[in-house]
């Protein structure tokens, strides 16, 4: 059972709007629930698309298309933290679990929040399994 709330990273908003392998999964996932994400979803959303632009030779406005469709997702349909409220949390969790701030962003999210983090991040998953609940996706 998926929770009527939940708080995605960018690898899984990126994964609905930038066809991947678990594009599928993101969707259902995100559909019938609450979606919460941090401000910080923008750019690195943002960065995936640019990496899918110059590096993975995919067609440039095809990838912008699917982009603006990313952005309008966050700032329509997510409640969206701002990164400046969870800087204190996160940076305690990051030191704690040596991980990125960027990503313990998202670990502070879920724990205020009260939610579980979606992400298909392994790593991250394994260490924010002791601080809130997960729902990895992967393959």
């Amino acid at each position: 059972m998926i929770p009527d709330k939940i708080v995605l990273d960018s690898c899984i908003i990126a994964a609905i709007f930038l066809p991947d392998i678990i594009t599928g999964k993101a969707i259902d996932v995100a559909a019938d629930n609450t979606c919460i994400t941090v401000d910080l979803a923008y750019v690195e959303v943002s960065n995936v698309a640019w990496k899918r632009s110059v590096h993975g030779g995919n067609d440039s406005e095809l990838i912008k298309t699917s982009l603006c469709n990313g952005i309008a997702f966050i700032r329509e349909i997510c409640e969206v933290i701002p990164a400046h409220e969870l800087i204190n949390l996160a940076w305690d969790l990051a030191c704690r679990y040596r991980i990125a701030v960027y990503d313990a962003l998202f670990v502070a999210a879920a724990v205020r929040c009260e939610a579980p983090l979606v992400t298909a991040d392994r790593r991250l998953a394994g260490v924010a399994s002791t601080t809130c609940q997960v729902i990895f996706i992967e393959e």
